[in-house]
């Protein structure tokens, strides 16, 4: 029942780009979801609404996997010196 889940990868990109952006509030990740092309095209033009960010980064599993993601992804950055 009810409307069919987004893919986790889906999910996982539109928080790890709006983290890059100093972007941390369910709310504005939905609204950059709507104004961004660049989140438009990340989330294949879906709109999770806040809620669906928010449940989906408060599990135990996906908190330590975008920790280690995002800590990895600034690492390469600050190697790459952008």
């Amino acid at each position: 029942e009810g409307f069919p889940a987004y893919h986790p990868r889906m999910m996982l990109k539109i928080i790890l780009c709006a983290y890059t952006q100093s972007v941390f509030s369910g709310r504005k990740i939905e609204a950059l979801l709507k104004d961004s092309i660049r989140m438009k095209w990340l989330a294949q033009e879906y709109e999770p609404s806040y809620r669906t960010i928010n449940r989906f980064r408060v599990q135990s599993e996906v908190k330590e996997l975008i920790r280690q993601c995002f800590v990895q992804f600034r690492c390469q950055l600050i190697e790459e010196k952008l």
